[in-house]
């Protein structure tokens, strides 16, 4: 696994970086592109609703082992009374606190605070036991058991058992939005069964050495339920209770405004440091948020741009940078012309300046992509694979000719409003101009977007193969392995497929890739995956992303993964 020196390591790193230059304004990088185009920075956006989190699942890599409403007031260290955490969301979720139906950071993040996971993927990629104290597979990776610690209840005091467990996995979360984890870990809902109290065994469909990637913090729609909730389950009544294992009892929750949380004392674990109470508001954007931090309301401001965090760390207060794999996909619809023709989706790769991107986009809080998605600080990343695809827009106007788009085309850029990729659609658009293609900028809430737009199985309506010839951005949230991110967007079935693009050598790759028995036989199949994505760019990687938080000065342990889960078992105040 990446070991906690070296990406430590790459954060002191970007943080001299950031020390030693100048931040280029965004406004400034689209001026000077639009500049080289020879034209205006027309603004061709249309935006409706709130920025979101899209969709997500689990992914993984080979582990077998066996692992030990707002209140102004000032908050009080431990010292001197009970402590409470303020703490900042923008927005909030998108779909309420249902763990059948939440695909967002907010809400994944409150689903973790009273519901717990069999694991738990960290920030440095370590898999850590929560629920299940160890786990083991076959010799041929297709059976998996775990082994539950036997401390372990649900508020309510009962026992957490092998039969929560499979009801959990059994149950109605395979057939919501964690549907794309099951498919890409060969997981088959009915197959997962209790051996004994604490023992519980999943069959697969197929070899999966990352398997235990998919009962973690990941696949964050998996968290441990009684199965006396999923016997009577229906959209919406986990909000009727909040049950969970978690070290935290939900003591109120209004959709769209707030959420407070109080300590459970009898938490199954060590909750010793733990604060007595956690108060969480939702704020429609970043704006905001940041204005409330400033005016002393909140401690913790969960996720915010860079601009943002120089801005309050200016001010004195703590940014707290977490390295992710988290990242853009620009997809093209791979089924019709013009992006049928590879060389054309090679040409868009071509036309885009990666540093550019990361220091105008994201302040340098990130790393280049180079179109394919196993994140450098993957164990199985293949570094030696391909060379980084670089800015190249002579060579880029030169295969749109071969390709017979010698005056180029005209297209459109469908992307969510979410975090910084409006401002990458208007960047992109700007890029591709530069290589004589015309895009229409099209930006629409997440909603609209992931339901009119963004295509998954089964196609139809605009979204049917040949029914567009755009191009879009769609996020994917950070994962430990790069499974989900190789499977659901890229199988020539994949239920995240949005460029329609086939290759059956790929797919036998992927199973391969899949069941490999070691981190080195998956890294020699991982060169082989990047050398065919690179290649045939079914999707541009420009980068992956920096999970970046801001806490008040003398606030200190608060642990956020580049998922988006937050913990503050071990978060306080000094004096």
């Amino acid at each position: 696994m990446v070991s906690t020196r070296d990406i430590g390591t790459t954060r002191g790193r970007r943080r001299r970086h950031r020390e030693l230059r100048s931040i280029v304004p965004l406004l400034l990088v689209l001026a000077l592109i639009a500049a080289a185009c020879g034209q205006a920075t027309e603004d061709t956006t249309t935006t409706t609703g709130a920025d979101a989190e899209p969709p997500a699942t689990t992914a993984a890599a080979p582990d077998t082992t066996t692992a030990d409403t707002t209140d102004t007031t000032a908050t009080t260290p431990s010292d001197s009374g009970p402590v409470t955490v303020r703490l900042g969301i923008a927005p909030g979720p998108s779909v309420g606190i249902d763990p059948v139906l939440i695909n967002d950071e907010a809400g994944l993040s409150l689903l973790g605070q009273t519901g717990e996971y069999l694991t738990f993927s960290d920030s440095e990629l370590n898999l850590r036991p929560v629920l299940a104290e160890s786990w083991e597979s076959n010799d041929s990776l297709d059976v998996w058991t775990f082994h539950l610690n036997p401390d372990a209840t649900f508020h309510d005091g009962t026992p957490v058992t092998a039969e929560d467990v499979a009801a959990t996995f059994n149950g109605p979360i395979s057939t919501g939005n964690a549907g794309s984890a099951y498919e890409t870990y060969a997981f088959t809902a009915g197959n997962a069964e209790a051996l004994d109290e604490q023992t519980v065994q999943f069959t697969l469909d197929r070899p999966s050495g990352a398997f235990p990637f998919f009962t973690s913090s990941d696949n964050y729609n998996a968290v441990i339920l009684p199965a006396s909730f999923w016997d009577t389950y229906e959209a919406g009544a986990y909000e009727q209770s909040f049950i969970g294992s978690g070290p935290w009892i939900n003591e109120s929750y209004e959709p769209g405004v707030s959420a407070v949380y109080v300590k459970n004392e009898d938490y199954w674990g060590d909750n010793a440091n733990q604060p007595d109470r956690l108060e969480v508001t939702f704020f429609e954007s970043e704006t905001p948020l940041v204005t409330a931090f400033q005016g002393g309301a909140l401690d913790v401001a969960y996720r915010v741009s860079f601009t943002n965090a120089d801005t309050l760390e200016a001010a004195g207060n703590v940014t707290q940078s977490v390295p992710t794999a988290q990242h853009r996909q620009v997809y093209m619809d791979a089924s019709t012309p013009p992006f049928d023709d590879v060389r054309v989706r090679q040409a868009v790769g071509l036309s885009i300046d990666r540093e550019l991107y990361v220091e105008g986009l994201l302040g340098g809080f990130g790393v280049i992509g180079n179109d394919h998605p196993i994140w450098e600080f993957f164990p199985m990343f293949n570094g030696d694979a391909v060379e980084q695809r670089t800015y190249d827009p002579d060579a880029a106007q030169a295969l749109l000719a071969e390709a017979g788009y010698p005056d180029g085309f005209e297209t459109r850029i469908d992307a969510p409003q979410f975090a910084e990729v409006e401002n990458l659609a208007t960047l992109l658009q700007q890029s591709l101009a530069a290589i004589g293609i015309a895009a229409e900028v099209n930006v629409v809430d997440t909603d609209t977007f992931y339901q009119d737009y963004w295509c998954a199985f089964p196609y139809e309506g605009p979204c049917a193969p040949g029914a567009q010839s755009s191009i879009g951005i769609v996020n994917y949230g950070h994962r430990g392995v790069p499974d989900v991110y190789l499977g659901a967007p890229a199988l020539s079935d994949g239920q995240w497929n949005a460029s329609h693009w086939v290759n059956p050598d790929y797919d036998e790759l992927f199973a391969e890739f899949s069941g490999a028995p070691s981190i080195e036989a998956q890294t020699e199949t991982a060169g082989e995956i990047e050398t065919i994505l690179h290649e045939e760019v079914p999707f541009v990687v420009p980068y992956f992303i920096d999970f970046i938080s801001v806490t008040v000065p003398n606030f200190t342990g608060l642990e956020v993964t580049g998922m988006g889960h937050f913990s503050l078992l071990n978060a306080g105040f000094t004096d």
